[in-house]
């Protein structure tokens, strides 16, 4: 189940069209739930240094949460750690891409293996992003998967206000 709330038509004209801020609530089977949220009304996250990365996701259980900021590393709290745990992360080519080469070099080896990159995997994540944005249009709770409809960013597009 997902739900989700936008607001602003500004970047809609860029060539990355999107609302201007968008958060979304991702409930998962497990009893996961997932925080989404980017954007200009999003909360600032001083630990990041550019405008265009201070977007974070977040999930949160029964024993504790985890986020991932943006190239700013991620933080969490779970029922070992004793208190908040952190650690860095930015994109680093050096250091990540020979393990990311290496993956795609055994799944190219392996047709048994599946490479955590695949286009399934993808399409989940693209379908949250678009159940949050059906959710803010149509006011509600959506299920996943999505049944069809129409072009959710069309649709948002045309929802949000002036």
């Amino acid at each position: 189940m997902v739900v989700g709330q936008a607001s602003g038509k500004g970047k809609f004209s860029d060539n990355h069209p999107s609302p201007d801020y968008i958060a979304g609530l991702v409930q998962y089977s497990n009893g996961v739930r997932g925080i989404v949220e980017t954007g200009d009304g999003a909360p600032d996250i001083p630990e990041v240094d550019t405008w265009w990365r201070k977007c974070r996701i977040g999930a949160q259980g029964t024993e504790g949460f985890a986020e991932v900021l943006t190239g700013g590393g991620w933080r969490a709290i779970t029922r070992d750690s004793g208190g908040v745990i952190s650690g860095p992360g930015n994109m680093d080519y050096a250091h990540d891409m020979p393990p990311y080469v290496q993956e795609i070099v055994e799944w190219l080896d392996d047709p048994a293996r599946v490479h955590p990159c695949n286009g399934e995997n993808a399409y989940k994540g693209f379908e949250i992003a678009m159940a949050i944005c059906r959710s803010a249009v149509q006011r509600g709770k959506i299920k996943l998967p999505l049944s069809p409809g129409e072009p959710e960013l069309e649709a948002l597009a045309r929802a949000l206000p002036d």
